[in-house]
């Protein structure tokens, strides 16, 4: 009969315990911390670029909304411009998220302004001051914005590419530059939001103006039946 295995030593078994986890390392940590203040210093900007705008905040403003430092602020921004500059980048990705969301199943031209319009309507009245403040401010630091990186920008953008499909497909005028008609639609509907606000008409009333005059703007023209010749 076989020898039966002998047990090992106590002290030689393999310890199947679990081990508590090891920290994180260091830079892991710091690159977190980092991370979590350069949040607060943007949340605090956010809040004061829509109360006062950007000329009237300051970087220490900035810091001491954000309970921290003022030198903290300059370790992670150069200055005020490149702290407004992430304030609309962020602005713009929440506004252009939101607008794609709500364009989903949109049919046409019309139906899709009319859409973003009430996305933008909808995230002005959940973000008091972000937008009017991204927009007003913008030509103040606009020599420092890459072209394209905008707000009036992105939504221009967006609207140029839905505009130029429309025209390809033949629901919209054709001999019309899209860009250039984007653009111009984006600075109407500013313009128009600041008339409608200091004359208090209806939201509803805003977006349905706006988005027949640009529909009916760019509506194909009818055919023209020709003249028969007179004999």
């Amino acid at each position: 009969m076989a020898n039966a295995p002998k047990a090992e030593p106590a002290d030689q078994r393999p310890d199947t315990r679990a081990r508590p986890a090891a920290p994180p390392p260091v830079a892991g940590r710091q690159a977190r911390r980092k991370a979590e203040t350069r949040q607060r210093l943007l949340t605090a900007a956010r809040e004061l670029f829509a109360e006062r705008g950007y000329d009237a905040t300051r970087p220490q403003d900035i810091a001491r909304a954000a309970d921290l430092a003022t030198g903290t602020f300059y370790l992670h921004f150069t200055d005020k411009r490149e702290a407004f500059l992430a304030f609309t980048e962020l602005a713009a990705e929440e506004l252009m998220g939101t607008i794609r969301e709500r364009a989903v199943g949109s049919a046409g031209f019309e139906q899709r302004l009319r859409h973003a319009l009430e996305a933008l309507f909808d995230f002005s009245h959940r973000q008091p001051g972000v937008l009017s403040a991204a927009f007003a401010d913008a030509a103040v630091i606009a020599a420092a914005i890459p072209s394209g990186a905008s707000l009036r920008d992105r939504l221009a953008d967006s609207l140029a590419r839905g505009l130029q499909s429309d025209m390809q497909r033949g629901e919209l005028a054709s001999d019309y530059d899209p860009h250039v008609i984007a653009h111009g639609i984006v600075g109407m509907i500013d313009a128009a939001c600041v008339h409608g606000l200091a004359h208090a008409p209806s939201r509803d009333e805003l977006i349905s103006n706006l988005t027949r005059f640009c529909t009916r703007a760019l509506a194909v023209a009818p055919a023209v039946a020709p003249e028969r010749s007179r004999t």
